[in-house]
């Protein structure tokens, strides 16, 4: 019998062609009804059979668009009404939120036709279709539709118009549809002159391109920002876009005209391939294969590997295969600063030569995403979650009594902050170190841009607990300023809480989280890194650490790798590092060993200590640098030794001593194996793991933390420990600090108020 159905779907639903995916299904079916975007998703309403009405949403869930993500869908009969056709209404403005697409890269049908010289966009920087370009990026409003984006000003040709409303086209509704005859303007300038006054688009990236083969640096903008270019086997290039960014040893990402170009220069596994050139399009690590084909040193210094891109927009596809070579391709700001995407564009000769701009006003700014993938598993890390990836959508984060919009504004070194709505969670993209000011002043743009962009009206914020943070000041302000409670939650409960919720896991009777980073206040008042904690009943417990050991020169023990050393032998073995300092340095730094001092437990700085016992690195000049070193070290010596052992380490109570590892790894440097050091340490952190989890019987283990984007590590965890115990990662966020916001958000939720943590002070072993 027929009868009238409703199809509610939410998720990624709007600006990924949901809506003509159904039209043709429906039609297909000769089923008559219709399909509109609401405030809260996509909504179907049809007349057919209970039966008919399942297998349409069936299919929806199934078969829906590649871009599409469904988090919730429901089915029901509603009060009949007879339609006489399938139609595809306009959307409908509600009171509540709806998913939010992210930015995705040229699809290979519009690269097709960029290149086609028969077909009338051939040549056009700004080519998209329903299935690919800006949609983060350009929102000024919901839902998503022409009107509320800044495609807004661009009015369509005939023949885009047409294209545009007609179901059946690839480009129905696609909100940025345009042409060369209606589109958007490219122009070409240096601080004195502009050059693109009358010239066509082709003689515009002709003219970028002449000066990119002539070392000059071409400041780009993208679909989240603009980015430096310039030759990647220039030194002379790359020598003066190091010395204009202040970025001295950075590894740059290198942008390669196709896949092709970069199969000849890289190994290349099929995940890291589907990566590049999917819809994302991320700059991903990869490895060179021939020595006598690599890029220049200057690119990625002392790294094996390097960040490598395809373009994911139109304009960088039309301007590298002009070029015909790599290029350099980076964020365009300054060392630590956010990336320039709008406005004053003459801070942007600071940086390069020539800036190639456009009229497309850029709304929400975003760097490239960034991924690996580990070596045996093939797992995929995400190191920087943004253009692409973000913002992240999870089904709501919420207890059956929350009710509100709750707002949770991450932690410091990798700012994101989170919203969980009526229907939606949202993570926002990676902005920046909020140490900085001008990262804070950005931070905020974006999230009151977003909270406009979804109506976001919280009653509780979140915030980290270490009072020295921005998000925790800017929190505490936000609070009063709204007249709304403020919570805070412990940093590295909130990195368990984000890979509980992620993996479905906050229901599990039982959970060991490994969360090794950087720093993060603890309960006790000390700098946390090396953390093991218990999940049961809903609840937390700190179960074991690693030793405490002294935070030498507070922030400086964090560039400085020799103190990390320092500190981890302690006095004892002090001795063996003397001629690795200056006679005022030891004089000083050793005095400070015996005075009290902020302690650490800190697996971060650990890794700084070993990188430089094993020769690699005395100071980190960006952040991760020794680790990086460390992991390839270790990685490479694996490949080439069987049989090696790992580190003595003595675990007792809630403490894990790495003093006699320290120890073996001084003797080790003295001797002249250093080359060994990286291996067996690397081996002693899986066998810590197996430790705790024994000593515990667990058999689930969660981890999180900046650590474990190291893919050696992770794949050593996965070979030695995934037979006896389950292993769960991050997903859809990096194992950083980009994930605290969505822990936050969970632990609010899900872990009870009345937390039993451990705050019992453990000695330093002896």
């Amino acid at each position: 019998m027929v009868e009238t159905f409703h199809i509610h779907l939410q998720g990624r639903v709007q600006g990924v062609g949901f809506r003509p995916f159904v039209y043709k299904l429906a039609t297909a079916a000769n089923i008559k009804g219709w399909v509109c975007n609401s405030s809260d998703g996509v909504h179907i309403r049809i007349n057919s059979t209970y039966a008919d009405a399942k297998t349409v949403l069936d299919a929806c869930l199934h078969q829906k668009p590649d871009l599409a993500v469904i988090t919730d869908s429901t089915l029901e009969e509603v009060a009949h009404e007879e339609f006489k056709s399938f139609q595809i209404r306009e959307s409908q403005n509600g009171d509540v939120e709806i998913s939010i697409s992210p930015d995705f890269s040229m699809c290979t049908t519009c690269l097709g036709e960029l290149n086609d010289d028969s077909n009338h966009r051939y040549g056009y920087p700004f080519i998209t279709c329903t299935n690919c370009g800006p949609r983060y990026s350009i929102m000024k409003s919901l839902p998503y539709d022409r009107p509320n984006t800044s495609m807004d000003e661009f009015e369509m040709c005939d023949e885009c118009s047409a294209e545009y409303n007609n179901p059946l086209d690839r480009r129905y509704y696609s909100q940025t549809n345009s042409c060369g005859t209606c589109g958007i303007n490219l122009s070409f300038f240096d601080n004195k002159e502009v050059f693109s006054k009358d010239l066509k688009y082709t003689e515009i990236l002709s003219l970028a391109t002449e000066k990119l083969k002539n070392d000059f640096i071409v400041a780009v903008k993208g679909i989240g920002g603009f980015l430096l270019l310039c030759d990647a086997n220039s030194e002379a290039a790359i020598t003066q876009l190091r010395s204009r960014k202040h970025r001295p040893t950075k590894p740059f990402a290198v942008l390669f005209p196709s896949i092709e170009a970069v199969e000849g220069i890289f190994d290349m596994s099929a995940e890291e391939k589907n990566a590049l050139q999917g819809a994302v399009s991320p700059i991903v690590l990869l490895s060179q294969k021939d020595r006598d084909r690599q890029l220049p040193p200057l690119v990625a210094p002392g790294l094996d590997r390097i960040g490598v891109m395809v373009p994911y927009a139109p304009v960088l596809a039309i301007l590298s295969a002009q070029f015909g070579g790599p290029l350099i391709a980076t964020s365009a700001n300054l060392s630590g600063a956010p990336i320039v995407y709008e406005g004053d564009e003459s801070r942007l000769f600071e940086l390069a030569d020539f800036v190639l701009s456009n009229n497309r006003p850029i709304l929400f700014p975003q760097d490239d995403s960034v991924m690996q993938f580990s070596s045996q598993s093939r797992k995929g890390l995400i190191l920087r979650r943004s253009r692409g990836l973000a913002p992240s959508v999870f089904a709501t984060i919420s207890d059956t009594e929350h009710k509100g919009d709750v707002l949770a504004l991450g932690a410091e070194m990798k700012g994101a902050f989170g919203l969980s709505l009526q229907s939606n969670t949202y993570v926002s993209q990676y902005l920046g170190n909020l140490g900085h000011y001008e990262n804070q002043v950005k931070y905020q743009e974006v999230l009151e841009g977003f909270m406009r962009l979804v109506k976001a009206d919280p009653t509780e914020i979140i915030i980290d607990k270490h009072p020295g943070y921005f998000s925790n000041q800017f929190g505490k302000r936000l609070s009063e300023e709204r007249q709304i409670p403020v919570k805070e939650v412990q940093h590295h409960e909130a990195h368990f809480a984000a890979v509980l919720a992620e993996n479905k896991l906050l229901d599990s009777d039982r959970v060991l989280g490994v969360i090794w980073d950087g720093t993060g206040l603890g309960d006790d008042g000390k700098s946390w890194g090396g953390e093991f904690f218990d999940y049961s009943d809903h609840s937390f417990e700190r179960i074991a650490h690693l030793s405490y050991f002294k935070n030498l020169a507070n922030d400086r023990m964090a560039i400085d790798n020799r103190l990390c050393a320092l500190s981890l032998a302690g006095t004892e073995l002090s001795h063996e590092l003397l001629d690795d300092f200056e006679e005022s340095e030891w004089s000083f730094y050793t005095k400070s060993l015996l005075q009290p001092t902020m302690q650490t437990s800190s697996m971060g700085r650990v890794f700084d200590a070993v990188a430089f016992m094993a020769g690699l690195s005395k100071q980190n000049s960006y952040e991760g640098q020794a680790a990086m070193l460390l992991e390839q070290q270790a990685k490479d010596y694996l490949t080439k030794s069987a049989n090696i052992r790992s580190y003595e380490f003595a675990f007792k109570g809630d403490d894990l001593c790495i003093r006699p590892a320290i120890e073996e790894m001084l003797f080790e440097r003295k001797v002249g194996k250093s080359a060994l050091i990286g291996a067996r340490f690397h081996l002693t952190l899986v066998e810590m793991v197996r430790e705790v989890a024994l000593n515990g019987a667990y058999k689930l283990l969660a981890f999180s933390g900046g650590v474990f984007q190291n893919g050696l590590l992770v794949d050593l965890l996965i070979e030695r420990l995934g037979m006896d115990f389950e292993l769960y990662f991050h997903r859809e966020l990096s194992s950083n600090d980009e994930n605290i916001a969505f822990g936050q958000l969970a632990h609010a939720h899900y872990i009870n108020s009345k937390r039993n943590i451990n705050l019992k002070s453990a000695e330093q072993c002896v």
